[in-house]
């Protein structure tokens, strides 16, 4: 009963090929969790018509496969290792099996999508069994994806530190496995977006600043691809940063602002700007600033997709005004 009631589930939230070969479906004993799966032999489908949906997916792994023939060797002796569709297209791998754990959270399903390929060391009935005993694990229905994420700690130099996922720790109080699936959306937005900003906004306005004035802005030092950003998830304004270097190469690191709705930019001054005679990896100088006036107090951080969405740092340190004068905005 389980299986067709999972299916019925299934069948409007995701899209209809993940679900070919589709046999299984449990459901936890309060009916608010369910895993389910389906297994595919390749020989009986166009691989094309999957593979796009397949790098889509959240995970993928291999098991039971020849791993000598899934390395590709060089000349010099070296290897590296083929990709899923050559592996297909060779037949190292046989079968597939997509996996769907699903949570109720939030008065919706949150549904996990993971892909695992084997090869011939396992037959498709091997492979069944194996996805259906998974859930009959005692502790299944407990086990952390649907639990809160907690952060681990190891030792390091005798010392226990805290390894944290920042990502993840934006939605705590979540179930692991919700948390995994809402940050991984709020990354496919936030990353394009800094892309497209940057393009768009920050390097034509350095390019405008340096031609202007030229021995002022002589050189501006991106931290890493990109100039580094911070913005609450409405994205209405942005802080962005570069080490801005003279013409007598001094350096210094400089905040500025970029207004969406006021198309307007100006330098960010609460902080006072340091000098350096050298370009350096500034990652550490932002955040020993922010960790002052926010909760932004890790290095990774900066890469992450969080958002920097607390109302008092916007108002009381950056657009506070004093005569109706900004205090900590300088126009460029």
């Amino acid at each position: 009963m389980d299986t067709s009631e999972i299916e019925a589930l299934l069948k409007p939230r995701v899209e209809q090929p993940l679900l070919t070969g589709y046999f299984w479906g449990k459901f936890s004993p309060q009916k608010d969790k369910f895993q389910a799966a389906t297994c595919v032999d390749i020989s009986t489908i166009e691989y094309d018509d999957y593979e796009w949906l397949h790098e889509q997916l959240e995970s993928s792994s291999a098991a039971y496969f020849d791993e000598e023939r899934k390395r590709h060797y060089y000349d010099n002796g070296s290897f590296s290792y083929k990709g899923s569709t050559e592996c297909v297209a060779e037949g190292i791998y046989k079968y597939f099996a997509i996996t769907f754990t699903g949570i109720y959270f939030e008065n919706k399903w949150y549904i996990l999508k993971e892909l695992c390929f084997y090869g011939y060391k396992i037959d498709i009935n091997g492979i069944k069994q194996n996805l259906i005993t998974r859930s009959d694990t005692a502790g299944f229905w407990e086990q952390s994806a649907f639990k809160p994420y907690q952060s681990i700690t190891r030792e390091v130099n005798g010392q226990q530190v805290e390894m944290r996922n920042i990502g993840i720790e934006d939605f705590s109080g979540n179930p692991y496995l919700v948390a995994i699936l809402k940050q991984r959306k709020k990354e496919n937005v936030n990353h394009p977006y800094t892309q497209y900003f940057n393009e768009e906004f920050i390097i034509p306005f350095f390019d405008k600043l340096r031609i202007q004035n030229p021995d002022k802005y002589t050189a501006f030092g991106m931290l890493r691809f990109n100039y580094t950003m911070i913005f609450p998830e409405h994205k209405k304004y942005c802080i962005f940063c570069a080490m801005v270097q003279n013409s007598y190469n001094v350096s210094k690191l400089n905040y500025f602002v970029y207004d969406i709705l006021e198309r307007n930019f100006h330098q960010w001054i609460y902080f006072k700007a340091r000098t350096f005679s050298f370009n350096c990896f500034y990652g550490e100088l932002i955040i020993n600033d922010l960790k002052q006036i926010s909760d932004w107090n890790d290095l990774a951080f900066l890469d992450s997709s969080r958002t920097l969405d607390d109302v008092d740092f916007w108002d009381k340190y950056v657009f506070a005004k004093q005569d109706n004068k900004f205090l900590y905005l300088q126009e460029v």
